[in-house]
């Protein structure tokens, strides 16, 4: 039976407890980590080198970016146009080093996991039998998630937190490589890439155009992946498109009651969790790196077991998503744990 949390709580995540949950366990390197400074090598990766990895028995590949680990001032400051209560105060945040999806996940990587004719038997983890027919997958939707404006190389869009999260799991039996949902922290220090405005491109909103998808260009529908600029990490869609779902839950005394390392508000119910980046029908101001977003229960309004359902889709064809894989590696018992707590099963 699924765990259902039901006691509200913020969680003041110490590190010794993240660092179990978010991949620096002693377990083997998910992607040859880059060795250490304390070794005096240069390191094997530099911040926005890509890696390409490929869902094994198709032909569906997608890129990582590599982010080193280090310090970045999350948050908007008291005087940047548009923010809210919730996006501060501002303070200086740690992180380990991780890999992002260079993209969206978009809407062929996940068909390979909502429709199992679409899956093969095969994985790249050695010595491991993989059965499609043994994966827990999404229901059939009652329609369209994508409400028709759906397609191969647009964002996936309108699975929950919950859903997003089984397709991580997924995708770490397939590939052998742990992925999870990024953190508020490591998604604000992603779209960054190393600045302190409010876009990753500057403060002038007028520039939005060239690197993002809003209500402004958008024609109000989703858009291929890609297609605007990048930021300073070669990083794409991080300003508008599809909104993205992270792994936390949202509360807004978020910088008061979180650990300045490896931040992380474990969920305690299933609303609200926290979403980034803004959508292809929002206003500029939503796609600022430090806007925050609640999820609420209206998104999943056809639910027929509202409000107990952890539920596979929403009614919110505006929400997606875009995976981490830690630099650190996981051992499969420390894996293990982590999805019986983020998914309760």
């Amino acid at each position: 039976m699924p765990i259902i949390f039901s006691d509200f709580k913020v969680l003041r995540v110490g590190y010794l407890f993240i660092a179990l949950l978010l991949g620096c366990s002693s377990g083997p390197a998910i992607m040859e980590s880059s060795p250490s400074a304390a070794q005096g090598d240069e390191p094997q990766y530099k911040t926005g080198d890509v890696r390409t990895v490929n869902i094994p028995g198709t032909e569906v590949t997608f890129s990582l970016v590599y982010v080193a680990g280090g310090s970045f001032m999350m948050g908007s400051s008291e005087t940047e146009e548009g923010r809210d209560t919730d996006e501060g105060p501002q303070r200086d945040t740690k992180l380990d080093g991780y890999w992002i999806g260079q993209y969206e996940v978009t809407d062929n990587a996940f068909s390979v996991f909502r429709y199992p004719d679409r899956d093969a038997d095969t994985t790249a983890v050695a010595g491991a039998f993989y059965d499609v027919n043994s994966v827990s997958r999404p229901s059939p939707p009652y329609e369209d998630p994508a409400f028709g404006m759906g397609g191969n190389a647009k964002p996936a869009v309108g699975m929950t937190q919950w859903g997003a999260l089984h397709f991580a799991k997924w995708l770490t039996q397939k590939t052998g490589v742990f992925f999870r949902l990024p953190t508020e922290a490591e998604w604000e220090n992603a779209c960054r890439a190393g600045t302190d405005t409010p876009f990753s491109f500057g403060l002038d909103e007028a520039d939005l155009d060239e690197y993002g998808w809003y209500e402004d260009n958008s024609e109000y529908a989703l858009q291929r992946v890609g297609q605007k600029l990048p930021n300073d990490w070669g990083l794409y869609d991080m300003h508008g498109n599809a909104s993205e779902w992270t792994m936390d839950e949202y509360v807004s005394t978020y910088f008061q009651d979180t650990a300045s390392k490896n931040p992380w508000v474990e969920p305690s119910r299933l609303h609200p969790r926290t979403v980034r980046g803004g959508a292809y029908d929002d206003p500029s101001s939503e796609a600022r790196c430090a806007n925050r977003l609640e999820s609420t229960l209206n998104w999943k309004r056809r639910d027929p077991q509202i409000p107990k359902s952890f539920w596979w889709n929403t009614d919110a064809p505006f929400l997606g998503f875009r995976l981490v894989a830690p630099e650190a590696g996981m051992s499969e018992d420390d894996q293990l744990f982590f999805w019986t707590m983020v998914l309760g099963e």
